[in-house]
């Protein structure tokens, strides 16, 4: 498993373990293994670049730049094939193009995308992004997807809205079915959410876990 931040990621990790069994053995590592403060802060995004953020090992949040992130993930995946792992899965929500693998790569913007073109459902596509910074530029992916999107920043790390002005949001928009489109959202928030919204929400990393399980 490969987080654009650093590894371990013990905020999903070991809630996707819990759904794979205890027969996978799973190996992390992350794009900002072994970096500086400094170091990280050259991969901030510019205003060309596509936001990403993402977890350190302290526990805090820091946004990367996809640009910068992509060529360290690839170096990821190339060390952990050489461990001679099964398949690889991409601890990220965002959108990678270019990346390469001799084994099976799961990415969980393919697998959300897949399973929301699978399922009819009235009312808007609503989605979770993890900060402001996200809106604009996960509401036009999206609809480049074909959805009508009413998209709702709450962030997974730290200082998330509380569920109820997350759920008026996504009601008063006409959200007929939501997705957490980060890896790092929590079941305890979908659970949440799905309970104050009564309609279908997803969370990404548990999918995901239930797609690897399927495979492996």
């Amino acid at each position: 498993m490969i987080t654009i931040g650093q590894a371990p990621r013990t905020d999903v990790v070991p809630a996707m373990a819990e759904v794979m069994g205890p027969d996978v053995e799973i190996v992390e590592r992350g794009a900002l293994d072994g970096l500086r403060a400094d170091e990280i802060a050259a991969l901030a995004p510019d205003a060309a670049d596509e936001v990403l953020v993402t977890r350190l090992t302290d526990g805090s949040s820091v946004f990367v730049g996809k640009r910068g992130v992509t060529p360290r993930i690839q170096r990821m995946i190339a060390e952990l094939e050489v461990l001679g792992v099964s398949m690889t899965v991409l601890l990220c929500t965002g959108h990678f193009t270019g990346l390469r693998a001799r084994r099976p790569l799961v990415e969980p913007d393919k697998i959300l995308l897949g399973v929301l073109r699978a399922v009819s459902f009235e009312g808007r596509l609503g989605v979770l992004t993890p900060s402001e910074r996200h809106i604009t530029q996960t509401t036009q992916r999206w609809r480049e997807h074909g959805f009508d999107p009413v998209v709702v920043a709450a962030s997974p790390y730290h200082h998330a809205a509380p569920t109820t002005v997350v759920a008026d949001r996504l009601r008063a928009g006409g959200a007929g079915f939501v997705v957490f489109d980060c890896i790092g959202f929590q079941r305890s928030q979908r659970d949440d959410l799905q309970a104050a919204l009564d309609v279908p929400v997803i969370v990404a990393n548990l999918l995901v876990a239930r797609v690897v399980a399927g495979m492996l």
